[in-house]
C-alpha cells in the first residue's frame, strides 16, 4: 500500500537537540494551528516521512516531536482522528490518556520510624529486612 500523505511538518527526522528529540521550527509547518502538543502529524523531508506526535512547542517556536513506530500507512488511523473534533488536539489529549495512578500505593507512612508493626534491621549493605528473633537452643 502506498501513501500520498502530504508532509505537514517539514523537518530532518534525524536532527536532535539536547532533549534527545527531533526538532524543527514552528514557522516551517504547513498549518501552524495543527502543531499543538499531542497532535499526530506527518513529518519528514523528500520521500522520508513518518507519523510523529508533537511533544511541545517552545516560546521560541521550536517544535519537538517523537516518532511513532511503523509506516505512515500503518499509522494512518492516528491521522484520521483529527477529523473527529474541531477541538485542538491538546484539549483532547487528556481524554486519550489513561487515568493517573497515585504514586506509592502502600498506604503506610514511608517516613514513619520502625515500630512493632514495621520492624526493620539495617544490614551492612544498606538494605532493610525484618528478621524474626531466633530462639536460643540449649546446646
Amino acid at each position: 500500500m502506498t501513501t500520498t500523505a502530504e508532509i505537514e511538518l517539514p523537518m530532518d527526522l534525524q536532527t536532535m537537540d539536547e532533549t534527545g528529540l527531533p526538532w524543527t521550527f514552528l514557522d516551517e509547518a504547513v498549518d501552524k494551528s495543527r502543531i499543538v502538543p499531542g497532535a499526530h502529524v506527518v513529518a519528514g523531508s523528500g520521500s522520508v516521512r513518518a507519523v510523529v506526535v508533537v511533544v511541545d512547542v517552545t516560546d521560541d517556536g521550536i517544535v519537538h516531536v517523537c516518532d511513532v513506530p511503523g509506516s505512515v500507512e500503518d499509522n494512518a488511523h492516528l491521522l484520521e482522528r483529527r477529523n473527529e473534533s474541531t477541538d485542538a488536539a491538546s484539549e483532547r489529549l487528556a481524554d486519550l490518556l489513561a487515568e493517573p495512578v497515585e504514586a506509592g500505593g502502600t498506604d503506610r507512612d514511608e517516613t514513619a520510624p520502625p515500630n512493632a508493626e514495621n520492624p526493620v534491621t539495617t544490614r551492612g549493605n544498606g538494605t532493610h529486612r525484618h528478621r524474626p528473633e531466633r530462639g536460643r537452643s540449649g546446646s
